[in-house]
């Protein structure tokens, strides 16, 4: 079985905190737990991460790194609804 350590796009740089809050972490933690249980795969959830930052950067987001992780958990929230895993807000 694979670790988490060997899956692609893990955000580690020497000398630098992997992620600014506790919820950063498990919502990385919670994608690559759903794609290695095979409920999207890699190249479906940069495509879904990719177009939330381009909608988020036509919305005038700076790309400061600090709106990050919000764009990574729309992005699972969009994909899981679409993939029919959940269902949108009441």
């Amino acid at each position: 079985m694979a670790s988490i350590l060997d899956s692609p796009g893990l955000p580690i740089e020497a000398n630098t905190p992997h992620f600014n809050e506790p919820w950063e972490a498990r919502a990385f933690a919670m994608t690559l737990a759903l794609q290695q249980r095979g409920l999207f795969t890699w190249p479906q959830w940069t495509a879904a991460l990719a177009a939330e930052i381009a909608l988020a950067q036509q919305r005038g987001d700076k790309d400061l790194g600090d709106t990050y992780y919000k764009h990574w958990l729309r992005a699972l929230e969009k994909l899981l609804i679409e993939l029919g895993a959940i269902g949108p807000e009441s």
